[in-house]
């Protein structure tokens, strides 16, 4: 019981339209340049293969959305959306390499591959909470 209460209080803190984190700046900046490296990594080793054989099948996509960049994105999607009344992705959010780019399908936040059409992440519902707090 202790714990749920403990993780709402969290999930509180991020989803404040006031602009309160739950990171310090510099974890902030850590998390997004985790972010940064992982798509860096993903963009730099996807070699996309004509040959269609199980050993030719790449890698799996990398994890992209884990909980602390969750987090982080879902609070520069709120600031910005509090401090212009809309979101401007390129703006707001991360560099993508030149073969990915970001994507707001229903709601989520994707992250696609370009050139091999596929979709690398997906940030679940990350617009859901500026939507609540704004009716």
């Amino acid at each position: 019981m202790m714990r749920k209460a403990i993780a709402i209080g969290i999930l509180g803190l991020v989803l404040s339209p006031a602009g309160v984190t739950a990171q310090t700046a510099g974890e902030q900046a850590r998390i997004l340049g985790e972010f940064q490296r992982t798509v860096l990594d993903y963009a730099h080793n996807r070699t996309p293969s004509l040959d269609c054989s199980l050993e030719a099948a790449p890698a799996p996509a990398p994890r992209i959305f884990t909980l602390p960049v969750a987090m982080v994105f879902r609070q520069l999607i709120a600031k910005a959306v509090a401090e212009r009344g809309e979101l401007v992705v390129r703006e707001a959010l991360p560099v993508l390499p030149d073969t990915l780019e970001y994507r707001v399908v229903s709601g989520d936040l994707v992250i696609r591959d370009t050139q091999a059409g596929s979709v690398v992440g997906v940030l679940r519902d990350a617009f859901g909470a500026i939507s609540t707090m704004r009716h």
